[in-house]
Parts: structure tokens; C-alpha cells; sequence
């Protein structure tokens, strides 16, 4: 259902595991997605407050921290919410940027 709406594409970086060295090792993917452009108030996983500055939905999971480079400008994920059919099945994810 949602999937025509995913007329965007972004770059998804996520961390895979860390080098010898302590650093992230990240994983690149580039995924169907809809991005909003709007500021909005929103609870990063620590509870405080923040600005989001863009919403994007996508079928891909995510999690916070998560990097997503859309047009050229590299965003993080805040929060991530799994939005659920009547079944109780994972039909996306809205992530506050």
C-alpha cells in the first residue's frame, strides 16, 4: 500500500560492528523512501527533547543513530516509530530526522 509512495531514494549508513581500533565499520545501502521536510518537536531515545528537521518513511528497519544521507545532507535518525496493521504486522517505519 505504501510502497508507490516511496518515490525517493536515500543512502541508509548503518554500523555493522567495530574495527580493532573501537571505530564503527558502517554498511551502505540505498533504499526506497518519502521524505517531509518540516520541523517538529520530538523524544530522542535518551527522552529529552529535540528539532526534527525532517520526517522520512520507509519499509526498511531502522534504528536511532542511524545515518541517512538524502540529497547530498546527511541526517540521524531521532526516534524511529513502526507504524502496524490491524494484524499486529510492521507496514513501516516514520523516523524523525
Amino acid at each position: 500500500m505504501i510502497k508507490e509512495y516511496l518515490n525517493q531514494t536515500a543512502t541508509l549508513k548503518t554500523t555493522i560492528g567495530y574495527n580493532e581500533y573501537g571505530e564503527p565499520v558502517p554498511s551502505e545501502k540505498i533504499i526506497s523512501c518519502r521524505f517531509e521536510m518540516k520541523r517538529k518537536l520530538v523524544r530522542d531515545k535518551q527522552g529529552n527533547e529535540v528539532v526534527s528537521e525532517a520526517t522520512m518513511y520507509c519499509i526498511e528497519p531502522l534504528k536511532p543513530d542511524d545515518r541517512v544521507v538524502y540529497n547530498g545532507r546527511e541526517y540521524v535518525a531521532i526516534a524511529v516509530n513502526e507504524v502496524v496493521d490491524l494484524d499486529g504486522n510492521i507496514v513501516y517505519y516514520e523516523v524523525a530526522l
